[in-house]
């Protein structure tokens, strides 16, 4: 498969294992093309999206823009033949589309068939094109069991306990009886509340993403939150940094109340 001038190349995080056993992970937003994949067993991929190995397998996470199926993987399939095509001619209903002449990846799949264990996302990762194994896939019951790779949020949460700091994960900021906002931990101290994000560096390094992320920021500050950001590689590599950043902005808030969780 060939490159254009802006293809962006999936990369596979595991050198070691076997090629032939590698599955595609590829995300569908819109019931109809989840409808597509079912019935008549063809998935698009923009060919700006490359690959640095051909995949196997494809397995498909639908968003909760599919209804009651979206929000977890449940199934996978072969891939057959992998063809590019403009989006007009897959989608034939749509030549009006602003995107109707732009070149698609269309996938070949063949029969579907049904995992052992529903893959939820507990923690509502933010998903994108990515690879991993069918063993993986076969066995996994997360969505970050599929990469072997612990998430940014759940060393966060183990070292947030480790240092006894009671924290919230995925605490809900109301707005008008309706969440508002989505925190990785919220933090209660004496005199304040602290949010703390954990930015996964391919997510939070869109243009758009940072746009939604100052605006959301400032939207808590002016309701009260101290706001705490670290990057992947804060997480990851400078983890007692992290933590003593934060027991500093809790002793600046008078510190937690004992007993709080």
């Amino acid at each position: 498969m060939g490159k254009n001038r802006n293809t962006r190349m999936i990369f596979y995080p595991g050198g070691t294992e076997v090629q032939k056993e590698l599955v595609l992970i590829g995300v569908v937003r819109r019931k109809i093309d989840l409808e597509l994949v079912q019935r008549e067993h063809w998935y698009r991929i923009p060919a700006r999206v490359s690959f640095r190995f051909r995949p196997r397998y494809l397995a498909l996470y639908p968003t909760s823009g599919c209804g009651t199926r979206g929000g977890a993987i449940t199934f996978y399939t072969t891939i057959k033949k992998i063809s590019r095509v403009r989006r007009g001619e897959l989608l034939p209903r749509e030549k009006k589309h602003p995107r109707a002449k732009e070149w698609y990846w269309k996938l070949q799949l063949g029969p579907i068939q049904h995992l052992p264990h529903r893959i939820a996302n507990r923690l509502r990762r933010r998903l994108t094109f990515a690879y991993t194994t069918r063993d993986r896939l076969l066995r996994a019951e997360e969505i970050g069991e599929l990469f072997g790779i612990p998430p940014l949020e759940e060393i966060l949460r183990k070292a947030l306990l480790s240092a006894r700091i009671s924290s919230l994960p995925q605490f809900c900021v109301m707005s008008r009886k309706k969440c508002r906002y989505r925190i990785d931990f919220a933090l209660f101290c004496r005199k304040g509340k602290i949010a703390l994000e954990c930015d996964h560096s391919r997510w939070h390094q869109r243009p758009e993403r940072r746009v939604k992320d100052r605006q959301r920021d400032r939207w808590l500050k002016r309701h009260g939150w101290t706001v705490m950001h670290f990057s992947e590689d804060e997480i990851t590599e400078r983890l007692s940094s992290v933590i003593r950043s934060i027991k500093s902005r809790i002793r600046a808030l008078g510190s937690q109340q004992i007993g709080e969780s």
